[in-house]
């Protein structure tokens, strides 16, 4: 583990990046940026400016050349694959029908890889002292999601009976386009919201505040229907039983509880409470369709069959929501995205990028968790069931693809890279140092030529896409709510 003492905290020096990503992760659940716009698309923006800010930021002195030795100490393999995926999906972008859209998502991918090598570069900047803020960073994420939650859930006790309305439970997803889009980050957040408990909780009054958040999410994870979710987290249990050692099974104990916790909670709130108040309730129940694929079959099929007709290039990046006319504009899992969208080699690369460096970071967590601190080693398995949850999900869902579960997933992996490579140091070469920077230049570009045409028309794109449609045609987001793109 790296021993060197910790290094001082100056303006110069400060994790800009982490701190515009922490700003994002908890703003974006909790603020609505644009009221005159729906949630995905005010998350959209969010997100870009948040991108902006990290690019801008490569300009501090010292800034890029941090970043290109984190990129460094990837191995040579890892960077070539990456290398060699990006240069296959600019081509792709190059060669699709519509090449604006294309190179916007190829950009915003790029992009997203620098803020995580950022972070990871920050965090092996500061060490260990990241990880108490971060997981505080969840918490009061959560926090404030759970009160928002709660008071949409009193006004429609108090409200709804004198409008006649029922006591809706979807009403208590807030700040999402769709309920699942919630889920996604309930993979990824669930995991640390015990951990302030596991550390703090000594007396009763913190007992009961520590776990109340969690409680909460739990119960909304209950009520939401979301399959996705709770495979996520049965597989992130998973990965905390086989990788974590004794304190792995401790906190599967914790989280067990605080499913239990969150059964009692929705037992009372969501049911006893309305029926004692005599209010009729609307479940999000999935029991009648839970083994059903929900028309994933034919998103997947569809996926498979645009890999096949187009193998080395694939479609172009986004180019599924140009091509497939019918249920969603991805497809509901992260590998055949990039088949059918990247091409065949391009999508193997990066999928053996991710295998390789999770089952790396699982092993690092196995090696380590019995040598550091208790507290830490809470930190190393919440991390590890947080990524082996989200990665899991991105196989049935839009992980990948919806804006906020892309910048918490990009916290988490540039977490865990800072966390692997801390104990090493390697001097980027200026080749490596030049060939970022202008590669990242040219994926800014690419962004902003993609969305400076739809500044100021998004709200027009659906009223003209749902003007085309019969009534109550729902939208299908990608990039933007209204995701299916044409020029």
């Amino acid at each position: 583990m790296n021993t060197n003492p910790p290094a001082p905290v100056t303006l110069r020096t400060l994790p800009w990046v982490l701190l515009a990503v922490a700003a994002f992760v908890f703003l974006a659940p909790n603020i609505d940026f644009a009221a005159d716009l729906r949630w995905h698309d005010s998350q959209r923006f969010a997100q870009l400016a948040l991108l902006a800010v990290v690019v801008f930021s490569l300009a501090w002195p010292g800034a890029a050349r941090s970043l290109a030795d984190t990129w460094a100490l990837l191995p040579c393999w890892g960077r070539i694959a990456l290398q060699g995926a990006f240069v296959l999906g600019f081509a792709s972008g190059l060669l699709a029908p519509l090449p604006r859209w294309a190179l916007l998502e190829w950009g915003q991918l790029w992009l997203l890889l620098i803020v995580v090598l950022g972070i990871a570069a920050q965090y092996r900047h500061f060490g260990r002292r990241l990880d108490q803020p971060l997981v505080l960073l969840f918490f009061a994420t959560a926090t404030a999601y759970a009160i928002s939650a709660g008071s949409v859930y009193v006004v429609m006790l108090l409200v709804g009976p004198v409008y006649g309305q029922i006591f809706d439970v979807r009403e208590l997803y807030v700040s999402f386009s769709n309920v699942r889009f919630f889920g996604h980050i309930q993979t990824m957040l669930l995991p640390f919201l015990l951990v302030p408990a596991m550390w703090w909780g000594r007396t009763r009054w913190q007992r009961i505040f520590l776990w109340s958040v969690p409680a909460i999410w739990w119960m909304l994870a209950v009520g939401s229907g979301t399959r996705g979710t709770w495979c996520a987290l049965l597989v992130g249990v998973i990965a905390a039983w086989v990788y974590g050692g004794q304190v792995g099974r401790r906190w599967i104990k914790w989280q067990l509880g605080g499913l239990l916790s969150g059964v009692l909670c929705y037992a009372v709130f969501i049911w006893a409470v309305p029926q004692l108040l005599e209010q009729p309730v609307g479940f999000l129940h999935r029991t009648g369709d839970i083994l059903s694929l929900s028309l994933r079959e034919v998103l997947w099929i569809t996926a498979l069959d645009f890999a096949v007709q187009h193998p080395w290039l694939g479609i172009g990046p986004m180019h599924y929501a140009y091509f497939a006319t019918r249920v969603a504009a991805h497809p509901h899992n992260a590998v055949l995205q990039w088949l059918a969208e990247w091409g065949i080699p391009a999508a193997l690369l990066l999928t053996a990028v991710c295998a390789v460096a999770g089952l790396a970071f699982a092993g690092h967590v196995r090696r380590t968790v019995a040598e550091v601190g208790d507290r830490q080693a809470l930190v190393l398995v919440a991390l590890l069931a947080a990524l082996a949850g989200a990665a899991a999900q991105a196989m049935v869902d839009g992980v990948l693809v919806m804006p906020v579960s892309q910048t918490l997933l990009v916290l988490l992996c540039g977490w865990a890279i800072g966390i692997y490579f801390a104990a090493r140091t390697v001097r980027s070469s200026n080749m490596q140092h030049v060939i970022l920077t202008a590669v990242t230049v040219i994926a800014a570009a690419a962004v902003a030529y993609g969305v400076a045409p739809e500044i100021g028309r998004i709200a027009e794109r659906e009223k003209s896409y749902l003007a085309a449609h019969p009534p109550d045609t729902p939208l299908f987001p990608r990039f933007w709510t209204q995701g299916w793109i044409s020029e």
